[in-house]
């Protein structure tokens, strides 16, 4: 009843609030599914979390202490209710073995590092791949075409996991002349507040992500620029960038910005890797030491934050692109 509330103050005729009523349940399901599965698969590992987080010679009180606060002397269904339960008021429940904070305390502490590290990336990933996916379709079958191809095929190519590391050598270990292009960048863990400080980890996470957005650019300008509309402009005698930039791009960028929007719920989960790897506080960071810990609590939400965003955002774009195009809607 509130949902169709809220879809009739958005305003729309019946199949837009039809639409957005079947997108918010299904964004609904998607979170409460990956909730439970985070939940029975990590109850599933083998060991005692207990023995992991105070070691084996920890005195028994001290264990049946942590044992209660875990909820570990519960039945599995107890322990799956009060986590629901804990979701419901906000808190997340209570960090064990910290036990004076929430869980939802912890994650609001370093999420937004996480945000920042995910538009930072954004931006990297668009301000890459917007002109070499331009220059490509402009350019199409040349060898500026192949070169913004190999471009975006190697930032394909490079894994995270080397791009890191490779960044670090050539920047803190064997800087050379690129100490000079950039004097003032912070080491990895140092002054993490600082704009410079950012420079390296977005560039890493936003590769991948450039090279996807490259190739949609290109493939979505070429088809635009064949449209009957674009022949019209160029035949009224409009200069070329302005036929590029007015009619052409502006509506090859829809399905780029789609994507974008999609991906950068994925930017906010895969920033655990760029995490570690530059030793920068936020939500992968977090979520890696309570897997190392198996801190049961801080793993369940931070999956169930992750899952909430990934879920939010590419709601919120398909809620934008069935605005945009009412075919999308049917």
């Amino acid at each position: 009843m509130l949902v169709d509330l809220l879809l009739r103050g958005l305003g729309g005729t019946y199949r837009l609030r039809r639409f957005l009523l079947r997108r918010l349940l299904g964004s609904l399901l998607a979170i409460c599914g990956a909730v439970a599965l985070v939940f029975l698969l990590l109850h599933m590992v083998p060991g005692d979390p207990v023995d992991n987080l105070l070691g084996e010679e920890a005195r028994p009180e001290d264990k049946l202490q942590l044992r209660r606060c875990m909820d570990l002397d519960q039945p599995l269904q107890v322990q799956f209710g009060r986590f629901l339960a804990s979701i419901l008021d906000g808190t997340l429940g209570l960090s064990c073995p910290d036990r004076t904070r929430t869980v939802a305390s912890r994650i609001a502490a370093v999420l937004p590092y996480t945000v920042e590290l995910a538009v930072a990336a954004m931006v990297v990933a668009l301000g890459l791949a917007l002109p070499l996916g331009t220059v490509a379709a402009l350019r199409a079958r040349t060898g500026w075409d192949a070169a913004a191809t190999v471009v975006a095929l190697s930032g394909i190519s490079m894994p995270a996991m080397w791009l890191g590391p490779m960044l670090l050598y050539l920047f803190y270990v064997r800087p050379g002349m690129l100490q000079h292009l950039l004097p003032q960048l912070p080491g990895p863990g140092e002054e993490t507040d600082r704009l410079s400080g950012l420079i390296l980890p977005a560039f890493m996470l936003g590769t991948h992500l450039m090279a996807m957005l490259a190739r949609m650019t290109r493939s979505s300008l070429l088809e635009v620029l064949g449209e009957d509309y674009v022949r019209t402009a160029r035949a009224k005698g409009l200069s070329p960038a302005r036929v590029v930039l007015k009619h052409a791009l502006r509506n090859a960028l829809i399905p780029v910005i789609t994507i974008a929007g999609m991906q950068f719920g994925a930017l906010l989960a895969g920033a655990v890797v760029t995490e570690k790897v530059f030793a920068r506080p936020g939500l992968g960071t977090l979520l890696l030491e309570a897997i190392a810990q198996r801190d049961y609590r801080m793993v369940q939400g931070c999956a169930l934050v992750i899952a909430g965003l990934y879920v939010g955002v590419n709601f919120l774009v398909d809620l934008l692109y069935g605005l945009a195009d009412p075919r999308i809607r049917v």
